[in-house]
């Protein structure tokens, strides 16, 4: 049942501000008191390809319940599945979105049967398995492109498909349609200048921002609104989380990177095929009956930045010890293609993710490499989870409690299984807590999530 407005008058729910773009206690008791003095947030005097979005909510008297969203530049819509989720329950929504003009949504992803599961209680599970490409097995190949084993997928709560690779513009455009239809209002081309707190709500003043090579610019301090709470999924460089936590939580460098590109699909890639050779690792993810895009992991000692008319050939030279179909999608990569690169870093906010009014979720609170494919599928089952939360408590700070004490373990289990894998793929050295998570291997892990509710 969605909530009515004398529900959210009952809780004390006036607005719902969301912030968006990417242990533990056992228990947290809520104080005013006991929270850091509020601070404002402010962008330095030149952007950068790291600066976050947010989103805030809207004035408005107690009988109201709005929020606003923001997303990062080219963030994958978490934010928006949680403007969905709230706007659906009655509560209206803005959403900030950080990109501009030049803003890249980002090449595929693949959608486990946990997070369909998650994305259904939005109504876009559907969509998603319309407009992807469903599979079940996970192939493990040779360097040489033949096939050494498959990984069937684990019998769990979440039915078929098990898995479903998706463009991520179309997935970003299924989850903003899904927002928008149920009321949210989405604003791009912004991003927070200021946010203050006090024990009445949250000030958030935004600046226009059009893209990751301008500076934001301020508009004269015209748009500043108070809300009763903010979201920040706003990717691993997260503002939002250095406003709550300062620098205690920075992204780890994993002293590897992933590239992608988007070919065309051939006959023979039906299913998700992982191949090893030495430290690279090649991954082939079909998006459709046409599409699928290679994702490489390899070494980046350092954390290099390259430029970006280099990345085709750096994929080719990554690409050398493989042969067979894989060495002939290596050579047909022009100079002319998109090809994307991001190092790999690892980050885990082992403490509530909320101080007050103010909350980080997705790539904010918990990232790390994608060697489970679970990264934007925790992302998303945050935003579920909040937003039921929020619908399940009568007080802000018993749904937040509620919401990460529910999300903190699955989350973090996520997070320190792929760091470790990509250790042992890559021949790192392992620590204790790497080598016991490893005797579960991959299918392990995967069992583990399918048999547990988000």
């Amino acid at each position: 049942m969605l909530p009515d407005d004398d529900a959210h008058r009952r809780h004390g729910y006036r607005s719902w501000p969301i912030v968006c773009s990417g242990p533990h206690r056992d228990s947290l008791a809520w104080r005013p008191q006991h929270r850091p003095a509020p601070r404002p947030v402010r962008f330095p005097e030149e952007a950068s390809w790291s600066v976050p979005s947010t989103a805030p909510q809207s004035p408005t008297g107690p009988a109201d319940a709005r929020g606003r969203l923001g997303a990062d530049p080219g963030r994958r819509g978490r934010g928006l599945t949680l403007a969905a989720a709230l706007a659906q329950r009655g509560v209206q929504v803005d959403v900030v979105e950080a990109v501009g003009s030049d803003a890249v949504l980002g090449v595929g992803l693949n959608q486990p049967s946990n997070v369909l599961a998650a994305l259904d209680e939005i109504g876009v599970r559907q969509a998603c398995i319309d407009a992807g490409f469903p599979f079940e097995e996970l192939l493990l190949w040779s360097p040489a492109s033949e096939q050494v084993a498959a990984i069937p997928p684990p019998a769990g709560l979440y039915g078929t498909p098990s898995n479903n690779a998706i463009s991520r513009p179309l997935y970003n455009g299924i989850l903003r349609e899904a927002a928008e239809r149920a009321g949210a209002r989405i604003r791009t081309g912004a991003t927070v200048w200021e946010l203050t707190e006090d024990d009445a709500g949250v000030e958030v003043e935004l600046a226009t921002w059009t893209g990751k090579r301008t500076a934001p610019r301020r508009d004269g301090g015209a748009d500043r609104r108070r809300y009763d709470l903010v979201v920040g999924f706003d990717g691993v460089r997260s503002r939002i989380r250095e406003h709550l936590f300062g620098d205690r939580y920075v992204p780890v460098p994993t002293g590897f990177a992933v590239w992608r590109v988007v070919m065309p699909r051939p006959a023979d890639v039906t299913h998700i095929v992982m191949a090893l050779s030495g430290d690279v690792k090649a991954v082939l993810t079909p998006t459709s009956r046409t599409e699928m895009y290679i994702a490489l992991v390899s070494p980046e000692p350092g954390n290099p930045r390259y430029e970006r008319a280099d990345f085709a050939r750096l994929v080719r030279e990554r690409m050398t010890s493989f042969s067979g179909l894989i060495g002939q999608l290596r050579d047909g990569i022009t100079d002319e293609q998109y090809v994307s690169y991001a190092p790999l870093e690892s980050l885990m906010v082992r403490e509530p993710w909320f101080r007050g009014r103010v909350a980080i979720a997705g790539d904010a609170a918990h990232t790390s490499p994608p060697h489970l494919a679970q990264g934007a599928a925790m992302a998303v089952e945050d935003a579920v989870v909040l937003a039921a939360s929020l619908d399940e408590h009568t007080s802000l700070p018993d749904a937040l409690d509620a919401w990460y004490l529910r999300r903190r373990d699955r989350a973090a289990f996520v997070a320190d299984m792929s760091l470790a894998l990509l250790r042992q793929e890559t021949g790192s050295e392992l620590t204790p807590a790497d080598l016991e998570l490893l005797q579960m291997g991959i299918p392990g892990a995967q069992a583990r999530l399918a048999a547990q509710s988000y």
